[in-house]
Formats: C-alpha cells, structure tokens, sequence
C-alpha cells in the first residue's frame, strides 16, 4: 500500500543513466582524445590573462573547464545563472566539469571568463572538431553544402522615437550619476520625461501630420541633451576624487559619454533627414541601435526586415559546420562562393568532389569557378536558365545533389532552436561573433557525441 513518506531514504546514485548525461561524458571523451586541444586551452589562457599569473591567490578556473562552461551553456540553453545552478546540483555537469566534492562556481566567475574568450579561440575549437569528424571517417570534405541565414541581436524594435528617446535616457542618467560624485560642477537639465512624453504621444497619434510636431521637440530635446553631455565631458577629466571608487565611477561615466555622444548625434541627424528634410537615408548609414551599434539592416527578400548580421554556413555530410562566417552588410549571395572553396581548399587542401548551393548563389562565373577549381559535380536549387549537363553528370546527381543541399535547412533549424542562433544576447559585435562560434562549436562536439553513442550501439 502507498505510504505518506518513504520510511528510509535511498541511498544516493553515483550516476543516472538518460540522454544528455551520456552525451556530456562522450563530449568529455571526444575533448580528452581531440587533436590539437591542447593549442585551444593555450588560447583560452591567453585570453583571459591567465598565462602570466603569478603563483598567489585562488587557483580559478582552468582553460579545460572554461571551454566546457561554454559548451555547456550553448548545449543546454542556459543562462549564467542557471549554469551557476547546474554545477552546483546536477552530478552529470559536475562530472563533466571534474568540479571537487563541494566545489561550485558563482555566476559572476563564470560570465567574466567566458566573456574573455574571443571569437578566434572558439573557431579554432570548431577547426579541432572538424579534424577529428575527418579522423573518425565522418567527414573527408568531397561534398559541401552552403546557404545563408540570419542573427538577430537583442535590441528593440527601431523607429526614430524610440532611439531618440533612449539617447536621452541614457546620457542624462550618465550626467546624473556623475553629478551624485563631484556635485555642483556638473550642470544639466534632466529632459527624461519630457521626451518619454513625446515618445507617448508620438506612439499614439492617429496621422503624419500629428506625429511631426511632437517629433520636431523630441529631437529639440535630444540636442539639448547632446549639448548638456558634452559640456559635462569636458569638465570630468578636471575634477580631483580623493576616493578611489570614485575616480573609477568617474571613469566610467566618461567614457559611457564618449561612447554614446556620436551615436544620439548620428540619431538626430537620421531623424532630421527623414523627418524634416523628407530624405530617403540608405540602411548602411543609418543606426538602428545606441546599444548594439554594430547591428544590420537585413531585408530578407520580400518578407520581413531581420536587424541583426548574415550569416554563411558551410556543412558537409557529416552536418557538422565546417565554415562560419559572419558577414557584414547584406551581401549577395552569389559574392561568398569564391571565398567558401578557398577556405574549403585551406583546410582539406582539395577543392570538394561535389557541391550544392541555395539558388541565390546561382551565377554563370561561380558554375565556371567551381568547374576549374576541380569540382565535379555542381548544383544551385534554382539553376537560372544554366543547362543541367553544364553542371552535373546526369539527372539522378542532380536530384540526389538537390536532396543533400536540402539538409543544411535542419542544421540551420536545430543551431537556432538549441543553440542560440536565432537571437544573441551578448553585447558588442566581438561578443556577438564569439557567442556564434562557441554555438558552431558546441553543435560539432554535441552531433560528434551523439555519431560516437550510436556507432557504440551497432
């Protein structure tokens, strides 16, 4: 019969047996045993300035562990305080992490040691990966598969209002924080809620013609902001601080102002073309975020507008990513062939037998590029008028070529909905790019886990 509670506790399992366990101890076997791991941690050392530390202090974290924090946070989906969590009552990532009986990490330790790691560090983890995919008979890079997707950053929707609004918001709550220090040298008018006001009614006006007033004293307010921050600028380096907290506040508010001075000029000067001087301002020269700067305006096709970066993804029949790589602006399609071969021939050191291509990399010079590069076998998804015996052997290539290209869609599905493809929310364009190169990473190693676990099976 059932009882209220258990009259004796269970004793405590060393390991549970479930998927994602076993995986994380293939990943740590597939690490153990990679060529050229060793080169990673050296990177990872010197990235986050642990290669010259004097023997005092903490031990921190090694550049082993660091590299399986990320993978970790990519894999399963975490934020740092959720993987700050994990490694305190999950006894799979303990064991993945080799953390010591009452060893934890803090949430903080963990995000400024991945913070530090660059993007170049990540990619060659990816190059590590795809080396041992080749050593394992994987992957050998004869036959390719390309197409292009997008990364959204984490911002806002963009419209004047709003970018103008946060200039504001921003520069007057710097100016604030720099007047709590040094006092009555520091003079400003906080125009905060007037210009959340305007963004108020602004958001809310029925026409145009309602709307332009209200933003004409948006950007009035802006200006005046502009001017009460760059006053404040030029004060900051003349004050004197006995306290040394404070002097590195007020480090920090200047070079916050510095920062976002040229961006809520570069604002009001969009919004004066557009809305005033009714000017038609081209994507490349507009801001679409004070914050994330860095970020594109990406019109897909007809459909919808993406403001984030392109992205170029390679794979081969493996799935894994052999090539990522972040663009800038939104390209054509047909520009980035002569670049995927050339590094597809830097790492296998052959052109590939076969390769497949979305039709937007459709062009009569890529079909004669690849040709003479040593490609045998060439399909586009839309072939654009080019005869089919120009690009393949026969028909059933063709068709089987088609179905190939057709998987990197899946590979491209599963990046955004496990590994973080879809948005980052990393901050700065190093940050973005190495968030993205840590996701191609921990997507090899996880497809690489899970190739061994099923080949244990059979």
């Amino acid at each position: 019969m059932r009882l209220l509670k258990r009259l004796q506790r269970a004793l405590r399992e060393a390991r549970v047996e479930f998927g994602t366990g076993d995986e994380l101890d293939e990943m740590d076997r597939i690490l153990e045993k990679l060529p050229g791991i060793n080169e990673v941690y050296q990177a990872v050392l010197n990235d986050v300035g642990g290669a010259g530390c004097r023997g005092v202090g903490p031990e921190g974290l090694s550049a082993e562990q660091i590299v399986k924090l990320g993978i970790l946070r990519k894999r399963l989906g975490l934020t740092y305080r959720g993987l700050a969590e994990a490694t305190g009552d999950s006894l799979s990532v303990r064991r993945f992490l080799d953390l010591r009986p009452g060893e934890r990490l803090s949430r903080s330790a963990i995000h400024e040691n991945l913070k530090r790691v660059n993007e170049s560090t990540w990619e060659l983890l990816t190059k590590c990966l795809s080396a041992y995919a080749v050593k394992q008979g994987y992957e050998d890079g004869k036959y390719i598969r390309s197409d292009t997707t997008t990364v959204e950053t984490n911002i806002h929707y963009p419209t004047d209002a709003s970018l103008l609004n946060d200039s504001v918001r921003v520069l007057t709550r710097t100016m604030a924080r720099s007047k709590a220090i040094v006092g009555r040298a520091v003079e400003y008018i906080d125009h905060r809620r007037r210009a959340k006001t305007k963004l108020y009614r602004i958001h809310n006006a029925g026409t145009e013609e309602r709307r332009y007033p209200y933003y004409l004293e948006l950007i009035r307010v802006t200006r005046e902001t502009v001017r009460h921050a760059e006053a404040v600028l030029e004060i900051l380096p003349q004050q004197v601080c006995a306290d040394f907290q404070d002097i590195l506040q007020l480090l920090a508010c200047e070079n916050t102002l510095k920062t976002y001075i040229p961006r809520a000029k570069q604002v009001i000067e969009q919004a004066y073309r557009r809305l005033v001087q009714k000017e038609a301002v081209p994507a490349q020269e507009k801001i679409v975020s004070i914050f994330e700067e860095h970020t594109d305006i990406i019109v897909k096709g007809f459909r919808d507008v993406v403001f984030g970066h392109k992205v170029s993804l390679t794979t081969g029949k493996s799935c894994l990513v052999l090539q990522l790589r972040i663009l800038d602006g939104n390209p054509k399609d047909s520009d980035l062939v002569p670049e995927i071969l050339q590094n597809h021939e830097a790492t296998f050191g052959a052109a590939p037998h076969a390769a497949a291509f979305d039709g937007c990399f459709a062009s009569t010079a890529n079909r004669n590029l690849l040709k003479e590069r040593g490609v045998q076998e060439v399909t586009f998804s839309k072939n654009r008028s080019m005869p089919l015996h120009a690009l393949v052997s026969s028909p059933k290539i063709h068709k089987l070529l088609l179905r190939f290209r057709s998987g990197i869609e899946g590979c491209i599905s599963f990046l955004k909905r496990i590994f973080s493809f879809g948005r980052i929310l990393d901050r700065s364009r190093e940050t973005f790019a190495a968030a993205l190169h840590l996701g191609a990473a921990a997507y090899n190693v996880t497809l690489l886990a899970r190739y061994n676990l099923a080949r244990a099976t059979t």
